[in-house]
């Protein structure tokens, strides 16, 4: 009863007002300070109706008399013993802690201020909580201890110029790493300023100086240990001094009307950041997208119009520039969890073409195969990946109000949307095949991004917070193949090359949480066939992850990233704590399961819609949440049994209508 009495008038409590952050009026303490533990006087700021009010009072004095007419009795009534879900409601709390955390990594970790930043569901926090609270895990670290998360301030050092071998070879790796999914530089001009910075130093403009340093940063956080032999890894500069020494140059010009080279030099900076194992660089990486957007709308480049008067080669630079920074702001907003900037139907530009500045030369040709042979065919593969990751994010991770509706859309407009976009990231998939990329860096490195959005659309999601056993099927099936693919990129490059970065680092754990949840909940649901024989097949390359963020969290030189080495043992210990797996040797494990059989079958069946799109499947979908949740399922998430009962209040209402 007492639920459905709203306040006729609230207003913000006095620490969301003094942050200048949105409270969501929550009684009787408002969300954000119950996040941080604050204490809250939001029950300060509201007023009921004094007809509320004086219906509250004439109940209270009913049931009073009510007890005054009950004898007393000389026997002590028990206490009834606490439910299994109130033992130990602590824990609860922290694990709700430790799930933001996973989000928060996106964009840097969490500091003093994440309390008052926004973090998206997409970004994993959503599934680490459903799964966290399921497990009942004990929490792995002090979520309150802020001070450990504080990492050193940014090295300002600045570089000097390296000797010319040494930023021809930088370019090279530039050219074979980094322009083949960022191809908006001519690089006939590139090769200009590299020359011209040598030649007549005093000569260059600040814009080519700018250039030059960005490439070499950008170059130079690409090295790897497959560079032994290169001349770059002879310089004396490292990429944090050549990007401080590019703000220099940038520092001069960018102040001026945001033209076409103000707009690529933003997105040199925002790619160096992507990459970036600083968590300020990670923090603000969504803005800066966002500005990147805003500027490129206002300059037109998002429009094909050829009586604007500008030449073939400026129109293919311009449609360039505008699909880099599309690319840029889906996968920024995917990690996130946050809003995109603009909507696939505003968007009428050609997709890049093969240009003459495109010719590479002998040297680059044998540093940069894929790019020799394919060109401007990668990022046109990239650029529909991203769009896909942009459709994912409006429909699959659309805001729910607290009953766990959606609004203006149904579940099963949800179904079909999801079905569709199943369809086509299969098709992408078989389309990657025919291109001819395998194998080669650049081809797991798509497949590995492919995956990310399986998982994406496959996990728990607001719209799907119990995962069918099909889409559970597909969550397995890409987490072996991500990380059968990390594995292999990082034996041929080293760690630098899969986790040098927050972005890669929190890549790293979300799909082995992934493949954590799959095992686990084979264990909870009956498996059937090929799937009951092998419920852990994930063992073996869970503990390939942990490996990973262990030494990704070392070559990141950030100590106090590693307590989510200890978050990602706390549940890999207790999904796998009452299996008979522990007495199986790894040895025996791999006789059995290749990794390459992990990986096979990851190919939809356009009659086998895993949503259901109407009768039976929804009915067999339900019956599978059903048997989940009354394993223990039930009361251990608001958000999940407001989910749970929006979903079978919205089928009960479509029977009912087709009843009529």
């Amino acid at each position: 009863m007492l639920s459905s009495l709203q306040p006729s008038v609230s207003k913000a409590c006095s620490r969301c007002r003094s942050r200048k952050v949105k409270c969501d009026l929550r009684v009787p303490q408002c969300t954000a300070c119950a996040r941080q533990n604050e204490a809250c006087n939001i029950t300060d700021c509201v007023s009921y109706p004094y007809a509320v009010v004086k219906g509250l009072q004439d109940r209270i004095n009913d049931l009073e008399a009510r007890l005054r007419l009950v004898p007393t009795s000389n026997e002590t009534v028990p206490e009834p013993e606490p439910e299994a879900s109130d033992v130990n409601p602590e824990p609860r709390a922290d694990l709700q802690k430790e799930a933001e955390e996973v989000g928060f990594l996106t964009t840097g970790g969490s500091d003093l201020y994440s309390g008052s930043k926004y973090v998206g569901s997409a970004a994993g926090s959503t599934f680490a909580r459903i799964f966290f609270k399921q497990l009942n895990i004990v929490p792995s670290w002090d979520s309150g201890s802020q001070g450990s998360g504080l990492e050193q301030p940014l090295c300002e050092a600045t570089a000097a110029l390296p000797p010319q071998p040494i930023a021809r070879a930088l370019l090279n790796i530039y050219i074979s790493r980094v322009h083949i999914w960022w191809p908006f530089l001519q690089l006939p001009h590139l090769r200009r300023v590299f020359n011209r910075i040598y030649e007549s130093p005093r000569q260059c403009s600040d814009h080519e100086k700018f250039t030059l340093f960005v490439i070499l940063a950008l170059a130079s956080c690409q090295l790897t240990t497959k560079d032994a032999q290169s001349p770059a890894m002879m310089d004396l500069n490292d990429s944090n001094a050549y990007f401080q020494t590019a703000l220099r140059f940038f520092n001069n010009f960018s102040n001026h009307p945001r033209d076409l080279f103000g707009i690529q030099a933003v997105l040199l900076l925002a790619i160096w950041m992507l990459d970036s194992s600083h968590s300020s660089h990670n923090n603000d990486l969504w803005q800066l997208s966002r500005y990147i957007m805003s500027a490129a709308i206002e300059a037109g480049l998002h429009r094909h119009n050829k009586d604007w008067g500008f030449t073939a080669e400026e129109l293919e630079i311009r449609n360039r520039t505008w699909w880099c920074a599309y690319n840029l702001e889906r996968q920024v907003a995917t990690l996130t969890g946050r809003v995109l900037s603009i909507r696939d139907h505003a968007v009428h530009t050609m997709l890049p073409n093969l240009a003459t500045f495109d010719a590479l030369t002998p040297l680059e040709s044998s540093m940069a195969p894929i790019l020799h042979k394919h060109n401007i065919e990668v990022i046109r593969h990239m650029i529909t990946l991203r769009r896909i990751g942009g459709r994912i994010l409006e429909s699959i991770y659309i805001a729910r109000g607290p009953s766990g509706t959606a609004m203006d859309t149904t579940f099963q407009q949800i179904c079909a949307t999801s079905d569709q976009i199943r369809r086509d990231l299969e098709l992408w998939e078989q389309q990657l095949e025919t291109i001819g990329l395998k194998p080669s860096r650049e081809y797991s490195e798509m497949k590995i991004e492919y995956c990310l959005l399986q998982l994406l659309l496959h996990r728990p999601s607001p719209t799907f917070m119990v995962p069918s056993r099909q889409m559970a099927s597909y969550c397995s099936k890409a987490a072996s193949s991500a990380i059968n693919h990390w594995s292999k990129v990082e034996g041929e490059y080293g760690i630098s090359a899969i986790c040098r970065c927050f972005r890669q680092l929190h890549d790293i754990i979300l799909v082995g949480l992934a493949a954590l949840y799959c095992d686990w909940q084979a264990m909870t649901l009956g498996q059937t066939g090929d799937e009951a024989q092998r419920p852990h097949r994930h063992f073996n390359e869970t503990a390939t992850c942990l490996d990973l963020i262990d030494r990704g969290v070392t070559y990141m030189r950030a100590p106090y990233l590693a307590k989510y080495k200890d978050l990602f043992q706390a549940v890999r210990n207790k999904v796998y704590a009452k299996t008979i797996f522990t007495s199986i040797t790894p040895g025996a494990m791999d006789s059995t399961i290749s990794p390459g059989t992990l990986s096979q079958g990851l190919v939809f069946n356009p009659n086998d819609d895993i949503m259901f799109s109407m009768g039976d499947r929804v009915e067999a979908y339900v019956n599978q949440v059903n048997e989940f949740l009354d394993g223990g399922g039930f009361n251990v998430d608001e958000a999940l049994d407001a989910w749970y009962d929006a979903l079978m209040g919205e089928i009960q209402n479509g029977d009912a209508q087709m009843m009529e």
